[in-house]
């Protein structure tokens, strides 16, 4: 009788779970909005979640493959180990929101809100982050292979080591960024693209920067000790000390230093080294 009861009751509550399950599915969308709500480990892969609040909401360990959450709203949501590969995010507002060790590779987060995210040991390999703003957000450990930050915002941003585990940033597009204060100590920028960003007061303190092109870049008050720095590209780039330098420019990289227009290429028959 006993076991009959038992059994009887754990139906009750496995029934009541998947309608709770359903009916958040429902809500979200159909009301648009699910604020605070415990969603761990829930399965929300391949729905259109455009425009969705999920503010505060528990998403823990989620499924959110190739969800479309394009302008959603994931301020202080708790994503944490949550897979999002191929996840669309564009103009998301994620500001603050802990994605410790999410899967988010492939993902498009475009013009997205991630100031004070919590990126750490988190995938974001080839990824799209153009014009994000990852100001003060922490991506020590990440890995960021391959991924598009071009014009991204980092002020501030932490990119270094994670228990031993360097950032890696390897072959990643940070043209035109803003890492100005940023922490990229001991990270692994082996062939990362970074002309013309704003680098002032960096830390690349034992950083890999083999064969990156930092042509054009700003590097006033940066810290470069012990940094690798093999076939680096320093074309035009602005150095800790003020001065400007030539090195890596060729035949085709040379830039016109002129008042008026001092990174318009011209040709010259000399290269620097």
């Amino acid at each position: 009788m006993k076991v009959l009861i038992t059994l009887l009751l754990l139906t009750i509550a496995l029934s009541f779970m998947n309608t709770s399950k359903s009916d958040v599915k429902t809500r979200l969308l159909i009301a648009r909005e699910c604020v605070g709500c415990f969603l761990e480990n829930a399965d929300l892969q391949q729905l259109d979640l455009e425009g969705v609040n999920l503010e505060n909401a528990n998403l823990k360990q989620a499924n959110l493959h190739q969800t479309n959450l394009n302008k959603a709203n994931l301020k202080n949501a708790n994503l944490q180990q949550t897979r999002l590969t191929e996840a669309q995010l564009k103009q998301a507002n994620l500001t603050k929101a802990n994605l410790f060790e999410a899967n988010l590779s492939k993902s498009n987060l475009e013009e997205a809100t991630l100031e004070g995210a919590n990126l750490v040991n988190a995938n974001l390999g080839k990824s799209t982050l153009k014009n994000a703003n990852l100001s003060k957000a922490l991506l020590k450990g990440s890995k960021l292979c391959n991924s598009n930050l071009e014009g991204a915002n980092l002020e501030q941003a932490d990119l270094s080591t994670y228990q031993e585990w360097p950032t890696f940033l390897h072959r990643v597009n940070l043209q035109k960024s803003n890492l100005k204060q940023s922490n990229l100590q001991g990270a692994w920028l082996v062939d990362a693209q970074l002309m013309e960003a704003n680098l002032q007061e960096t830390n690349f303190n034992y950083a890999n920067l083999k064969g990156a092109n930092l042509a054009g870049a700003n590097l006033t008050h940066s810290r470069l000790d012990s940094a690798v720095l093999e076939q680096v590209n320093f074309c035009g780039t602005i150095m800790s000390n003020g001065a400007i330098s030539l090195k890596g420019c060729s035949v085709q990289g040379i830039y016109d230093f002129s008042p008026n227009n001092y990174r318009k290429h011209y040709s010259i028959n000399r290269s620097f080294d």
